[in-house]
């Protein structure tokens, strides 16, 4: 992982997570601060949690938190303290991972761009608006018509980025493009995420689902 703005050799990643969810946190009404790359080592990662565990009241990581041989985090916050859950049964951010160390919330968020930003809106968000006393943390839920077909996966739910607009009176969904997880540009311009059952139903334009607004209509 490599800082923005530098070259980076073949394989590398240019770490867009970081910012991104910065500006997220911000957005949501906190002080934000880095705590830069840590590289996959055991011992620099332990002391990376450590450090911002002493400075901050809630800790986001992104990575680190699949099965590889080289995702670290998650037995590291089983070590530090406790692990409230490892998986989630939707998508994208299916290994999402919340711990407590003490008083303090940990959230390890994925490595894929858009599995982070939706994990970070499910969960993170709404946690750090009620330690902020926002009795209504959650983001409005609304009833949307789809503009076109949409294939539920067989499997599990999935939050789809789209944009809501008015249109004859009504809230239509557009989908963002590829949903991949990887694929940032998936967010652009999106003020909501559209929840997909998990049924492996087809859902043609004009059918209603339940999406999660994340920014203003237009």
């Amino acid at each position: 992982v490599y800082e923005p703005g530098l070259s980076i050799p073949p394989g590398g990643i240019r770490d867009s997570n970081r910012y991104a969810l910065m500006a997220a946190a911000r957005e949501a009404g906190c002080e934000t601060m880095s705590l830069g790359i840590a590289r996959d080592d055991v011992q620099v990662q332990r002391e990376a949690i450590r450090d911002g565990l002493a400075r901050a009241d809630v800790l986001l990581t992104s990575g680190g938190v699949s099965m590889g041989t080289r995702d670290l985090i998650k037995p590291l916050l089983a070590e530090l303290g406790t692990v409230h859950f490892g998986r989630i049964a939707f998508k994208p951010g299916k290994p999402t991972t919340f711990a407590t160390i003490g008083e303090k919330l940990l959230f390890g968020l994925p490595g894929f761009p858009v599995s982070s930003l939706v994990s970070f809106e499910v969960f993170v968000r709404p946690a750090l608006r009620r330690l902020q006393g926002d009795a209504h943390p959650e983001r409005a839920q609304v009833r949307v018509a789809l503009a076109s077909q949409i294939v539920a996966a067989p499997d599990r739910p999935e939050y789809q980025r789209a944009i809501v607009s008015w249109e004859g009176g009504r809230l239509v969904a557009r989908g963002t493009g590829a949903q991949g997880s990887s694929r940032l540009l998936s967010m652009r311009g999106a003020n909501a995420l559209l929840l997909v059952p998990g049924d492996g139903q087809t859902y043609p334009p004009g059918a209603e689902l339940d999406a999660l607004l994340t920014g203003p209509i237009e």
